[in-house]
């Protein structure tokens, strides 16, 4: 299989300008890595245990929990100890915290509208079912194979 035909490598690339462009849009709210898509997962899943939140975005339990440090030293978030299991932590969204999900979500618009740029409507259109039919493809590969 020739470089050019790996589809991996293409996804990558697209991934790493991804990454580069939200991090540099979001670089004066001290934003690193993952740590936006922790806060736009808490804004609609607030008080969630650090396990669910590495489940869901499917991270492991360290960097979520290197990615909750940092987010609760910036006044982003704060953690609590569950009432009814004290070994689980309870992450909430501050309202420091509520208050950057504008301005992530207006990065990653930005970054769709440069990515989807040279599609016409009916490619783009068919650009989103594709990935969502990959998604769900790969979604159905980890549930089957997690058994």
């Amino acid at each position: 299989m020739k470089q050019s035909e790996r589809i991996g490598a293409k996804i990558a690339y697209i991934f790493s300008h991804n990454h580069r462009y939200i991090e540099s849009a979001l670089e004066s709210y001290n934003l690193k890595g993952p740590m936006f898509a922790f806060l736009l997962t808490l804004s609609h899943k607030d008080g969630c245990s650090q396990e669910c939140l590495a489940r869901y975005l499917k991270c492991s339990k360290a960097t979520a929990t290197r990615a909750i440090t940092a987010l609760e030293k910036e006044g982003y978030v704060y953690r609590e100890k569950d009432e009814n299991d004290r070994r689980i932590f309870r992450v909430s969204i501050s309202d420091k915290g509520r208050g950057v999900i504008p301005a992530i979500n207006s990065a990653l618009q930005e970054w769709n509208d440069i990515l989807l740029s040279d599609f016409s409507d009916d490619e783009e259109q068919i650009f989103r079912k594709l990935l969502d039919k990959s998604r769900d493809t790969l979604m159905e590969f980890d549930r089957t194979s997690s058994k």
